[in-house]
């Protein structure tokens, strides 16, 4: 099964684009193991207020974006247009980021809670298989870019952290993500949010370089990301110690997001070992 990178969160829901025959009078195919987390690409690691994708076969009629059909809405559409496919999770119609015939991101309607919860994409008038899925109350995750590398910016230029482009020890960095749980104003589905949003769970937020934990003061904010529904972000300063290229993981009242991600990061690390292993104590 194909999947898609993010490059930009800019452009989100441009992933790759699929080509396939008309899909017109097929029913849509997919499976409960084919709906799974947009950051880590695992099924059944869903929150309410997470991005998550449908993967599978005659989903829609064309390939396009929330992006390319509405760019300056303020409300996520439930239909983009000339794609002809909706989803309903636990029978709320749910905000529409990308669709195409092989795979359709869609933001779990925030107002649903933890437990069971029933998936169907409709494509004109034909519906697909219902689903049952279950719902965590935070399913984290990073979003990534190819090869192993995590979407992150610097915050000051708003520069992507990119593979010989890293940021550097004390730069401040911007981490995106999904699935990270309750924020303290509840959002509204469908509503594009527009201010910062903090998690509930904000003091028990860490961060993770190659394992040793980041003074948790060195965390600015973490929580909603403006202008991006289902996105979250953390914005935090690198230490002096930071390691180059180190694998980045975000714990969330100690639920981890996935391994394997790196942040492109410029320079060796300045402090010996011993300052890293003090904040993990």
């Amino acid at each position: 099964m194909r999947r898609f990178a993010l490059r930009a969160l800019p452009a989100l829901a441009a992933c790759a684009v699929f080509a396939a025959e008309p899909v017109a009078s097929r029913a849509p195919v997919y499976s409960q193991a084919t709906i799974v987390n947009l950051g880590n690409g695992v099924p059944g690691e869903l929150a309410p207020n997470s991005l998550a994708v449908i993967y599978g076969a005659n989903l829609s009629n064309a390939t396009i974006s929330r992006l390319e059909a509405s760019p300056s809405s303020l409300l996520m559409p439930t239909l983009l247009p000339g794609a002809g496919v909706s989803v309903k999770v636990n029978g709320i119609l749910a905000g529409l980021e990308y669709a195409s015939p092989e795979a359709v991101v869609f933001v779990v309607p925030p107002e649903l809670v933890g437990g069971p919860a029933k998936v169907v994409l409709t494509r004109n008038s034909l519906n697909g298989p219902t689903v049952q899925v279950q719902l965590r109350d935070a399913a984290p995750s990073l979003l990534p870019l190819d090869s192993g590398w995590t979407l992150a910016r610097r915050a000051d230029t708003l520069e992507w952290c990119l593979p010989q482009q890293g940021a550097r020890p004390g730069d401040e960095v911007i981490l995106y993500g999904t699935g990270w749980g309750p924020l303290l104003r509840q959002p509204v589905n469908l509503q594009i949010p527009d201010r910062p949003n903090e998690l509930k769970a904000r003091a028990g937020v860490r961060v993770l370089l190659d394992g040793a934990e980041v003074e948790p003061g060195r965390i600015l904010y973490a929580g909603a990301a403006p202008g991006v529904p289902g996105v979250y972000q953390l914005r935090f300063r690198l230490p002096a110690w930071s390691p180059p290229d180190p694998e980045i993981r975000v714990s969330i009242s100690g639920l981890l997001t996935q391994p394997g991600l790196r942040l492109p990061v410029a320079a060796p690390a300045t402090q010996p070992p011993a300052e890293r292993m003090r904040f993990m104590e």
